[in-house]
C-alpha cells in the first residue's frame, strides 16, 4: 500500500446524481476528493451495485478500491478539477 495515500472510508457518502460513492483522501498531506463509480464497485463485487447496497460494498472491497486509487495516481488519471474517480 502507498503510505503517502490515506483514504477515509468512514466518511463515504453516496452521490445518486453521479451514481458513485464519494470520500476524501490525503495524498502526501494534501486533501484529495475521491469517488468510486457504482460500475466500478459492481466489477469489484461481482454483482450490481446501487444506492441500497453501495455503502456496504465499499466496505467489503475497500482494499481493492485502495489499489485502484493507487494505480490511478501512478498513471496521473486525475479529473480536470483535481479529483480522483475510478
Amino acid at each position: 500500500m502507498n503510505q503517502s495515500l490515506i483514504l477515509a472510508v468512514d466518511q463515504a457518502q453516496i452521490d445518486m446524481g453521479q451514481a458513485r460513492v464519494c470520500f476524501y483522501g490525503q495524498l502526501n498531506g494534501a486533501l484529495l476528493q475521491c469517488a468510486v463509480r457504482f460500475t466500478t464497485l459492481s466489477v469489484l463485487a461481482g454483482f450490481t451495485v446501487d444506492s441500497d447496497n453501495a455503502q456496504a460494498i465499499v466496505e467489503q472491497v475497500w482494499f481493492d478500491i485502495e489499489e485502484r486509487m493507487e494505480e490511478a495516481i501512478e498513471s496521473e488519471a486525475f479529473e480536470l478539477d483535481g479529483s480522483l474517480v475510478i
